[in-house]
């Protein structure tokens, strides 16, 4: 089994102003174990509560979010370098919005289902059941700390499930999930939260949670699939993402060209639907660049409410994307706007033109405000540049034409698929999310997403009393003949002659077990 071999100091910095907000000591291999305990003997009361009794408490977290909300906004502000409005959008509203969805459908979707039952096993009944897995443990990214935790924890709950937390330590919110889990002695029991780098989270997968829910990036998600893979655990893994935006001709192009720029930079680009390959029709490839060049001039930076894009959450990071912009103008590609470190942290809004497949900014994930423009003359085409493509997150596809759309919509690989709007699948939480390919696979979010967090028990009950099943020994040729008869008959077109049919079988079958049982 993986262990810590000693609990390191994690010092949290705010990557705008590098001051130091706190330190922490993360999860020995005592604390991990403790904490691995505590929740597996928590799974079992959780289990037994109902879905009302666990939205009853979700309503508590919904209060919480709102009565702090400033407090909670200064918080992410501070440890992710994010401004107020992305924190606002993206943390605040997502995981309320998650939570109230969870608290108003959570019982009725969880609810054992009644499904039909085949002629061929005329007189039983057939139900699914919806059990919590147990323990579900939450690894969870430093670009939205609050929403992408909170809400994998809320949904693992909502199902039933105790749930172990593990934050990023670069934004790890220290002590706000534990005010989340002291709102209620329910929830003091389902949440256990552990701090720590990715040696705690491998100490944690050692010990053989029941489902991980893991957010990142590809490399970090192939390590715990890798590891996950010899115990049988199953994961919902959300990935990197290089997503797309298709601008045909027949677009509204002030709108798209808005769209591009909020979808590009919104959360400083580090969402993994943001905007970073922006294919454009090139019949009007030359009034889109300028428009756009023209919104990016106006976009200001800084994390107070009035700024629309900050800083970059962590040093590698903004190393990787200064890294990718480098290469690619070295290789040849034009910096349009943009294409240097803006100080404090951040990066200035960057438009590229001219990039090739030899640059990392053509396949390489960027997660900042950083936007290649490429062109394309057919659907065809683009379709073809979309799809050989390794991610397949999202996809933002603008037209007026619905066949169009539509068309286009059915023809990308991808996970998501907004027409006409950006980034926003993932604001309906009634719409499960998730990618293909390198994005990953398993759902967040929607029925599909909540169901995820539970098993499905297939039940059948059977009220016969006193005689045997045709399936059942002895075998002959007769029955045989007699069951060959019967697919024919249940395969035939619904009506009159089908019913007949099997009424004539099924009494030959009846007629055939009481001369057996004689």
């Amino acid at each position: 089994m993986h262990q810590v071999e000693a609990a390191q100091q994690i010092d949290v910095i705010n990557p705008v102003t590098q001051e130091k907000l706190y330190s922490l000591t993360e999860a020995s291999e005592a604390d991990i174990a403790a904490a691995f305990q505590q929740a597996k003997e928590a799974s079992a009361v959780i289990r037994a509560t109902s879905a009302k009794e666990r939205a009853r408490e979700i309503h508590r977290v919904i209060e919480w979010l709102q009565n702090n909300e400033e407090r909670l906004l200064d918080r992410v502000v501070a440890e992710s370098g994010r401004c107020r409005g992305d924190a606002m959008l993206s943390d605040m509203v997502q995981m309320i919005e998650d939570c109230h969805w969870l608290a108003e459908n959570a019982e009725r979707i969880l609810a054992d289902e009644t499904v039909s039952t085949p002629i061929t096993l005329f007189g039983k009944k057939s139900r699914i059941y919806h059990e919590a897995r147990g323990v579900v443990l939450v690894i969870s990214p430093w670009n939205l700390p609050l929403a992408i935790a909170g809400t994998a924890a809320m949904f693992a709950f909502a199902a039933g499930n105790a749930v172990i937390i593990k934050p990023s330590e670069q934004t790890p919110m220290d002590g706000i999930f534990e005010e989340i889990k002291q709102l209620s002695p329910l929830l003091s029991k389902a949440l256990t939260i552990v701090q720590g780098g990715g040696n705690v989270a491998q100490s944690l997968i050692a010990r053989r949670p029941d489902l991980i829910a893991f957010t990142g990036s590809v490399r970090t998600g192939k390590k715990i699939l890798a590891q996950a893979a010899p115990m049988v655990i199953p994961v919902v893994a959300e990935l990197g993402a290089k997503d797309a935006m298709i601008v045909c001709d027949d677009a509204d192009l002030d709108r798209a060209v808005g769209a591009a720029t909020w979808g590009n930079m919104h959360n400083s680009g580090q969402s993994c639907t943001a905007i970073e390959r922006l294919y454009v029709q090139s019949n009007i490839l030359d009034r889109f660049v300028d428009k756009l060049q023209e919104s990016f001039k106006h976009i200001t930076l800084g994390t107070d409410a009035d700024a629309d894009v900050g800083g970059i959450t962590t040093p590698f990071q903004l190393d990787i994307i200064d890294s990718q912009v480098k290469d690619a103008r070295d290789k040849g590609a034009t910096i349009l706007c943009g294409g240097e470190r803006a100080g404090n942290g951040m990066y200035q809004p960057t438009i590229v033109l001219g990039v090739t497949k030899e640059m990392k900014l053509f396949s390489e994930e960027t997660f900042g405000p950083v936007v290649p423009v490429y062109a394309f003359e057919t659907d065809d085409e683009v379709i073809e540049l979309h799809n050989a493509c390794d991610y397949g997150l999202s996809t933002s596809i603008w037209t007026t034409n619905d066949g169009r759309a539509d068309r286009l919509t059915r023809a990308v690989e991808a996970g998501c698929v907004n027409i006409n709007n950006v980034m926003l699948t993932e604001g309906n939480v009634n719409l499960p999310f998730g990618g293909v390919k390198y994005s990953g696979y398993g759902r967040m979010k929607g029925a599909e997403g909540l169901l995820g967090m539970t098993r499905s028990k297939a039940v059948l009950i059977d009220n016969t009393r006193g005689k045997p099943e045709p399936n059942w020994y002895p075998y002959s040729s007769e029955k045989l003949s007699l069951m060959s008869r019967l697919m024919t008959a249940v395969t035939r077109p619904t009506g009159p002659g089908k019913l007949l049919a099997l009424a004539k079988v099924g009494l030959a079958l009846e007629n055939l077990l009481k001369k057996n049982a004689r």
